[in-house]
């Protein structure tokens, strides 16, 4: 399943509809919910909220995610609202909206704080609003892309938007989503679940599909749990150790970026550029794997010691630091749960000395096994006891879909994930996807400024990745 930026999407043009969910008599008929928020979720939205008010910019802050299901055969109206309405009545998360609710006591102190509201499943209504026909495929994903821009601020609800692009005999649906409503392991869930809800309206049956746990409990427990947890936690102790080696990392290779005053309009930082790569097929995959195993590592163990060899060639730094996402969904009822599920490890690899790939593959297991407590607090309660600032610059993700249903679908171009297009002057995040065809590879990264050409050099960088990865089945 590729995970892309939106305007490199493929979609076919056709007739642009936007599917817009609504609740009769708004914010207003719905329910106090007493359930805590997450960490993630409030420094998200207090991050959104202080973005508005310093550049007065309304809409959304080009932080959602996504994907795009195909179908072949002509779309039926009534089973696409069908669907809709049941996927949000299936998933609290949707019918669900936190604001800040933060006080002022009469002495001046602020007592800082969010309010929950949520509505009931049935009661969320949806809109068929016709945007028009498009012939060329970059006119349409720029309406599309604006408009999921626009809509998806984490300050209004509904924080996600639904469209179909339709055709004679087949359509795409699309969903996209502020990043505190889901993560990427939602994207790869969502898209069979979409597929199984529309067959069955279609045929008037009941889905297959098994229930499903809610975010929203999950967020509660988690943010009582970490507002108890104190420096006497395991988590503090990891993080504590990483952050001796220099604070949160970032891509050393590439140059750092130059201090500036950026004006409101500019002061997002620049575009961001992507690579997307299919690194090998499903054989080769194999046997990089088995090379690890019989190491007594694994594939991403396998990825990072790599990765961490190339990063001394290349930067001649003497450790690879980077953050690893740890799905917190321990108990299976939440599997199949949209939500914003993500712990964040810390990563540290010891290149000083050059080390061959057997030597780095075991300083990367030691690296996984030691760290993998880290991810047990949220990186913002970890920031409030250990005082630092939770924003990871360089961020190294794996995720294996091979498990997820229809995941063969979805590889063969049945499904994408998409993902916003950022803003950013020093952020490299790397994804690596073991797919049922093989292993793909994604990537953001700052865009070219004047005096820092960052393209080539992180085209190099995967280059050498690329070519020791191919040859390290047959020299291992």
């Amino acid at each position: 399943m590729e995970f892309i930026q939106i305007l490199d999407a493929d979609i076919r043009p056709g007739g642009l509809v936007e599917w817009v969910p609504s609740v009769p008599g708004g914010l207003g008929s719905w329910h106090r919910d007493p359930r805590p928020t997450s960490h993630n979720h409030e420094q998200h939205l207090r991050a959104a909220l202080e973005y508005r008010e310093r550049t007065r910019r309304a809409g959304g802050r080009e932080s959602w995610l996504g994907l795009t299901a195909e179908f072949d055969e002509p779309m039926s109206v009534p089973a696409v609202r069908a669907t809709v309405i049941a996927w949000i009545n299936r998933h609290e998360v949707l019918r669900t909206h936190v604001v800040v609710d933060d006080t002022t006591e009469p002495d001046g102190t602020v007592r800082t704080g969010t309010a929950r509201y949520t509505t009931d499943p049935g009661t969320v209504k949806v809109t068929m609003s016709r945007i028009g026909w498009y012939a060329q495929t970059p006119i349409l994903l720029e309406q599309i892309a604006g408009s999921f821009d626009r809509v998806t601020a984490p300050l209004h609800w509904p924080a996600y938007r639904f469209a179909t692009v339709a055709r004679a005999d087949s359509f795409t649906l699309l969903f996209a989503a502020d990043h505190s409503l889901v993560d990427g392991y939602s994207l790869v869930t969502a898209h069979h679940e979409l597929r199984e809800l529309y067959r069955a309206h279609r045929d008037r049956r009941a889905p297959e599909l098994r229930s499903t746990g809610s975010y929203i409990d999950f967020s509660g427990s988690e943010r009582v749990a970490a507002d108890d947890a104190d420096e006497r936690h395991t988590a503090v102790a990891v993080w504590d150790e990483f952050l001796a080696g220099g604070g949160l990392p970032r891509f050393e290779p590439i140059p750092a970026p130059v201090p500036a005053e950026l004006s409101p309009a500019s002061e997002r930082g620049p575009a961001q550029l992507s690579i997307t790569s299919m690194l090998l097929d499903d054989d080769a995959t194999r046997s990089f794997e088995s090379v690890c195993t019989a190491r007594g590592g694994s594939l991403i163990g396998g990825l990072l010691a790599l990765l961490a060899i190339v990063y001394r060639h290349q930067s001649g730094a003497e450790t690879m630091r980077t953050v690893m996402p740890r799905h917190t969904r321990q108990h299976a009822r939440l599997h199949t749960a949209l939500g914003w599920f993500v712990g964040l490890a810390p990563i540290s690899i010891d290149v000083a000395d050059d080390p061959d790939f057997a030597t780095a593959l075991d300083r990367a297991m030691l690296a996984l096994d030691r760290t993998r407590s880290g991810a047990s607090l949220p990186l913002v309660r970890l920031s409030q006891l250990l005082g630092f600032s939770p924003e990871p610059r360089f961020v190294v993700s794996f995720m294996d879909t091979r498990m997820v249903p229809a995941s063969d679908i979805a590889d063969d171009g049945g499904a994408r994930a998409l993902r916003s297009h950022s803003y950013a002057d020093d952020e490299v995040y790397i994804w690596f996807n073991r797919t049922p065809t093989g292993l793909r590879l994604h990537c953001r990264y700052p865009g070219d400024a004047p005096g820092h050409a960052h393209s080539p050099v992180l085209q190099a960088f995967f280059q050498e990745f690329a070519a020791l990865l191919a040859s390290t089945p047959t020299v291992g």
